[in-house]
């Protein structure tokens, strides 16, 4: 290794082990509740803490975990819960608090990611580089919450194409068929709005097989055992989840909820029109041209929460840092584009492919907003990360100066984050 590239890697890893640095002290210091809904999270952690078995919808015992809409997380298909409840049983005697235990979880994810990012080979690392572009994605690995396990998920994903593609060798050992499939499989059984990412990641990798630029050794058969192992875990996770459900009747839902939300998140205010203002806005006659205007803003707000801010989306930056973040992310964006245009027509054919599905994703939560539950939260635009990343694991080596822009518009996007996450967040958020 030159000389270059050990000062290279040298920086790569100081500027991620920093940013786990910063993770750990939000979740060491931070109240709890202090974040988004995380008291419902946490009521969804803790009884896996105590209990094995899904409850039905309103279990005795899962009576902590509904939110103000009179739901929980328990009573969705989100493995994370399980997950995260057996490992906080495991940490809680080392921190003392059932919160703490759980954020751990979280924590540990991102301590994760940091390994891979280490490990990538110099050349691939740019795919591992979209994770480090925004605080709020560090953000979500801080407090206890659902959105940390798919992000870490699918850019653990991207980590296995990457590591593929640096070996360069054409035979594939089973335990990266596994471990893909139950990567995949693990998405299948999170939050929703990663089903996007779920969909472009076989039609990338799919289209990059048929021009023959596909991942070394994983040909049909290996591609079919890692997406058999993932429905087989979608079909375990959802058939215990109809067996459930099977022993309740079919509006159980509904009337618990009307029984135990809010009065103005009850389903009976929703339909006479006096429940929370953000929901069903299509239905109260908020055309989609308003949302973008006025008092709603959809995607103003979207973009704020998407570079920067916390608590309860109430702890924000100066206006003056979203405007600068914002011209750094979109020339950041251009780059990218230019680079993926100018290096041959398979290159455009896949920016094509991303570009759609970005849209996708931008339209899936902006539909959400307009038709369910206004929620201009940037979280649910993440996944348009690990989708970067898979194009830049497989056309990032090839990229030429483009690659020196994209990292030096990185670097500058991780510092403006990281003054974020500490002078903003961590500086104003409750301890």
């Amino acid at each position: 290794m030159t000389s270059p590239d050990r000062l290279w890697t040298l920086l790569w890893r100081a500027a991620t082990a920093g940013t786990l640095g910063l993770v750990v002290a939000m979740a060491l210091l931070s109240a709890f509740a202090a974040h988004p809904d995380e008291k419902d999270h946490v009521g969804a952690g803790e009884y896996y803490m105590r209990y094995w078995d899904p409850p039905a919808v309103g279990d005795e015992r899962a009576r902590g975990a509904y939110s103000n809409y009179g739901v929980s997380y328990l009573n969705q298909l989100d493995a994370v819960y399980f997950f995260a409840g057996k490992f906080a049983v495991l940490a809680r005697p080392l921190v003392g608090q059932d919160h703490v235990a759980l954020r751990l979880f979280n924590v540990l994810l991102f301590a994760l990611l940091t390994a891979m990012a280490w490990s990538v080979p110099g050349r691939w690392r740019l795919a591992l580089l979209p994770l480090y572009l925004t605080p709020q994605a560090w953000y979500v690995f801080s407090y206890f919450n659902g959105d940390a396990l798919p992000l870490a998920l699918s850019m653990g994903a991207v980590w296995l194409c990457a590591v593929r593609l640096a070996s360069g060798s054409e035979s594939v050992g089973r335990g990266w068929v596994w471990g893909m499939g139950l990567l995949l499989g693990l998405l299948t059984v999170s939050k929703q709005n990663y089903y996007v990412y779920l969909v472009f990641f076989v039609a990338f990798w799919t289209m990059a097989a048929g021009a023959r630029r596909g991942l070394p050794g994983v040909g049909g058969r290996e591609a079919w055992l890692a997406l058999g192992l993932a429905a087989l875990i979608f079909g375990a996770r959802y058939g215990a989840h109809l067996m459930v459900a099977a022993a309740q009747p079919p509006d159980a839902q509904h009337r618990l909820a009307e029984q135990m939300a809010a009065p103005e998140f009850k389903p009976s205010a929703q339909v006479d029109g006096k429940g929370f203002w953000g929901s069903r806005m299509r239905s109260k006659g908020v055309t989609l041209a308003e949302m973008f205007t006025g008092e709603w803003k959809w995607h103003v707000f979207t973009f704020r929460s998407a570079f920067g801010k916390y608590g309860a989306m109430d702890v924000e930056a100066p206006l003056l840092f979203y405007r600068w973040i914002g011209r750094a992310a979109a020339v950041f964006g251009l780059a990218y584009a230019a680079a993926l245009l100018r290096a041959g027509m398979w290159a455009r054919g896949a920016f094509a492919l991303w570009f759609a599905f970005a849209l996708l994703t931008v339209g899936q939560s902006l539909w959400h907003s307009w038709n369910n539950d206004f929620q201009s939260q940037g979280r649910y635009l993440f996944p348009i990360l690990p989708m970067t990343g898979c194009v830049l694991a497989l056309l990032g080596p090839e990229l030429g100066r483009g690659r020196a822009w994209l990292w030096g518009l990185g670097a500058i996007l991780w510092v403006m984050s990281a003054w974020s996450f500490t002078a903003v967040g961590l500086a104003r958020i409750p301890c």
